[in-house]
Formats: structure tokens, C-alpha cells, sequence
């Protein structure tokens, strides 16, 4: 986990960092701290501005080495990058003729510690690490330890958050370099819940990646603990386009701009449309069918024969847009528009060749992650299956410059996107109308989470959630 920790801030954006928070005149006897500092790509910054200010006010070198004692502290939990961040602020210090520091550094997990002081600033790069990629002792750990943690799948730098906030003196300012995505993930809301009081600047770069890394864009969060604002002040870097957004105005997911829900008289999608994720198999590789080869009554794939009755066409928003045709053994059937089971001994006794191959992965199909009562040859999750038997359109998750809506007959499977069926018996014509639209799309660019360059990845919820 620690290797995923070591993403370090580039020179331009620890100047921005720093600039944001005021962190540029009258230092001494300020406290700041950067508790996840890496090599030090951030405190020499700091060490820097604080030995050239003191300088201008005229403190002498016995006083500023006295004050970098004080109020110059970090922590960082590898032992190697610790030891690489003292060699480079011990040689920032003596190229201003000062020795010896005994820097306020720890090799310590900053989550962990107890430290007693307060600061007037905490700036950094918190860790980015998503829930999926940290270990169970550390996800338990956060959960018991950090308010904004509790529930759901949440990012670690939430505690960072949390901690860095809850370490500030009433006068305090924090200058964090965060994921955008801290803005509008459902699991973030407990978070934005805490920071919204305190917040008073957000510069968000959008779609300009500082990061290789990272799959999501940045943003500077500003909080400061002595101000109390209604409104919090939006800078979009890349369109270089300013402005406030009130605090009351930020429920549910923060959108700052294109797109505002506040009429009356609109009508919610999810009232007569019902937007849903596709199915999950939980292991593709045994159900989906790519390579294959056609005959009567039989699909023949990699030396195994599955009954062509077994299977359905299978569709997701890439292989329509590459008009690929493929297939998926769909291990049910509908009566009436019902779905309708096989017992293990039914399926087995109808598709005795489909039952073979999917047998050749029983143990990864064994080990998936799959709803209890579901039966080893049926897919891991089933609640998308209850309506699929239907007329429906699908959409991806990710939008890149534009809303791609494909229409798809009853018996298709999606296995990827987001599909729509009509739940008022409103005509899907009128869904794919909404969904097409500009003011849908200026909505995309409002909710949706910065996914890699200009797109953005949207849910079956902020489908749902749209106003018309």
C-alpha cells in the first residue's frame, strides 16, 4: 500500500499549494505541517519561504534556526523517503548558513499519531489510495477511527482530511492537493459534510492531469477554520472562469457549474424512466462469448460446444460502437416477462454442454463474490436481471465529449453501461429525447467525475437524479 502513497506534487502546483493558503509572509513563530511529505517536495518549498521571510524581517540565524525547530514539522511513514526528506532540508538550511537542525520530522503514519499541537497550516498531498487497493486491517482501522470513513467504500486520503482539519487551530488554514472526485463520490458525502463549513476556495484543474498516475484529476481544497463564508469561491483552471457558489446550494453531490436543479416545475427522470447498472457476471471470461464459432444448435468456443438455446446476444457500449457482435450464456429464462431460475439439476439436464464448459472454471467461479443463494452456473449479482426482458436503451458510464444513447431490443444482455427502461409506460423515445439533449450533457459536466482527460464517468443514480 505504501508504494501507492509515493505520487509527489510537481514544483508549480506546491507553489500554488503554498499560495493558496497564504503561506508567504510574516512566518515566524507560524506552525505548519505536511504529514504525508514524501521526499520533501513540499517542505522545501516551506523551509525555503519561511529561511527568505525571515530574512527580510530581519531575524537573525540563531533565531530562524530556533524557529524551523518549531515550527517547521512532518511526518512520512517510509523509512527511506523519511530519511531522503531530512538529507534535502538539511541542505536547503546550509545553503543559508544553518546546522544542525532537529527538524520536527517523524517517520511515523500521521493517521496514527497523537500530537498535541495545533497549527496554523497543514499543507500537502494527501495519499490517494481507493478503497478497492487497501488492506482489511486498514480499512477497519479507519473505520473505527475517522468519522468520514465509517460508511461505504471511501478513499484514504478522507481520513487525511478529516485528521488535517481536526489538527488546525481556530485560526487555521488547510491546503490540501486532492482527487476531484472527493467532490461528487457517493461514499464522499459524510466528508463534504465536514469540510463544507470551513471551505472557502476550491481550484479545480478539471481535465488538466497533473498526475500520470491517477486516474481521476486534482483539486486545491482550501479550508480556513478563523473565516465563516456563505459562499465558497470556484476557480476552473483550465477555462480560467471564476465564481461563487453558495454553500446551502452544495446537497448530495457538489456540482459548480453549467447545470443548476432548483425549479419547481421540473420532474425527476427517475420517476418515469428507470436508469440501472448492467448485469455483473462477476467473471466474464467463463460467460462471455467472443471467439466463437456458429453452428445450428451449437456456439463452439476454445474446444467446447454450448447450446446456442443457452445464450442471448450480449451488447455493452464499446462493442456497439464497434459494431462487434458477441454473445453470453444466460444461465435463466423468462416467463411472461418473469424471471425464472433453473434448479442446478434443471440447468444441468437442459444444457449439458454449457454445463460442461462452464465447469472448466468452477473454481473461479467458486471463489467470486456472488449474492448467497445465487447457484454456481448463474451470474455473481442478479437484481439488474428482474427487468431486463424488455425494450431499453443503454449508455455508457464514461462520456467523452458527448451523450451516446443505443436502442436495444428486449432480448438483448447488456453487460456494461448503464441501461433505461420506461417505468410509466412513456414511450423510451422520450428518454433517449431527454438524455441527447444539451442540458443533459451540461448536467454530465456539472455531476460527472473526471474519469481521464475530458471525460467523465457518470452512475445509474445521476441518471435517475436529472431533472427535465
Amino acid at each position: 500500500m505504501i508504494e501507492k502513497c509515493q505520487i509527489f506534487t510537481p514544483e508549480i502546483n506546491v507553489k500554488e499549494l503554498l499560495d493558496a493558503a497564504n503561506y508567504t509572509n510574516n512566518l515566524y513563530g507560524k506552525k505548519v505541517i505536511e504529514n504525508a511529505c514524501g521526499d520533501g517536495n513540499i517542505l522545501k518549498e516551506i523551509v525555503k519561504r519561511y529561511i527568505k521571510d525571515c530574512l527580510k524581517n530581519m531575524i537573525n540565524i540563531i533565531e530562524i534556526k530556533k524557529g524551523l525547530e518549531h515550527d517547521i514539522y512532518g511526518t512520512e511513514i517510509d523509512k527511506v523517503h523519511f530519511a531522503k526528506c531530512l538529507e534535502n532540508l538539511d541542505g536547503i538550511a546550509e545553503f543559508y548558513g544553518i546546522y544542525d537542525v532537529k527538524w520536527n520530522i517523524f517517520n511515523q503514519d500521521f493517521l496514527k499519531m497523537n500530537l498535541r499541537d495545533t497549527f496554523d497550516f497543514v499543507i500537502g498531498n494527501p495519499p490517494y489510495i481507493t478503497y478497492r487497493d487497501l488492506d482489511e486491517e486498514t480499512r477497519t482501522f479507519l473505520k473505527e477511527h475517522f468519522r468520514s470513513c465509517r460508511y461505504g467504500k471511501f478513499d484514504y486520503c478522507y481520513a487525511f482530511i478529516e485528521a488535517s482539519l481536526t489538527c488546525l487551530n481556530s485560526t487555521g488554514k488547510l491546503a490540501y492537493l486532492i482527487p476531484s472526485s472527493i467532490f461528487k463520490n457517493v461514499f464522499g458525502q459524510e466528508l463534504r459534510n465536514m469540510i463544507v463549513f470551513n471551505t472557502v476556495k476550491i481550484i479545480d484543474y478539471t481535465t488538466r492531469k497533473l498526475f500520470e498516475q491517477a486516474l481521476t484529476s486534482s483539486a486545491i481544497l482550501l479550508c480556513d477554520k478563523g473565516k465563516v463564508n456563505d459562499d465558497i469561491e470556484y476557480l476552473d483552471v483550465v477555462n480560467n472562469i471564476t465564481h461563487s457558489i453558495p454553500k446551502k446550494s452544495l446537497m448530495g453531490k457538489w456540482i459548480f457549474g453549467g447545470y443548476s436543479q432548483n425549479s419547481a416545475s421540473k420532474r425527476r427522470f427517475g420517476e418515469y424512466f428507470t436508469a440501472a447498472i448492467s448485469i455483473a457476471t462477476l467473471f466474464n471470461k467463463a460467460y462471455l462469448l467472443k471467439n466463437y464459432i456458429e453452428e445450428e444448435e451449437y456456439i463452439n468456443i476454445g474446444g467446447y460446444k454450448i447450446e446456442r438455446s443457452a445464450t442471448r446476444v450480449a451488447v455493452s457500449p464499446k462493442s456497439l460502437n464497434y459494431k462487434k457482435r458477441e454473445l453470453i450464456i444466460f444461465p435463466y429464462y423468462y416467463n411472461n416477462d418473469t424471471l425464472i431460475r433453473y434448479k442446478t439439476e434443471e440447468f444441468e439436464l437442459k444444457f449439458p454442454e454449457t454445463s460442461k464448459y462452464l465447469k472448466s472454471y468452477l473454481k473461479e467461479l467458486a471463489n467470486r463474490n456472488s449474492d448467497d443463494k445465487n447457484e454456481w452456473f448463474e451470474y455473481g449479482r442478479s437484481q439488474a436481471l428482474a427487468h431486463l426482458n424488455q425494450h431499453k436503451l443503454l449508455l455508457s458510464t464514461i462520456v467523452t465529449n458527448e451523450i451516446k444513447v443505443y436502442d436495444l431490443p428486449k432480448d438483448f444482455i447488456p453487460y456494461s453501461g448503464i441501461y433505461i427502461v420506461s417505468k410509466k409506460r412513456i414511450p423510451l423515445l422520450k428518454a433517449k429525447e431527454i438524455l441527447e439533449s444539451e442540458s443533459f450533457y451540461n448536467y454530465v459536466k456539472g455531476i460527472g467525475i473526471s474519469a481521464n482527460g475530458n471525460s467523465l464517468r457518470i452512475t445509474a443514480s445521476d441518471i435517475n437524479n436529472y431533472e427535465f
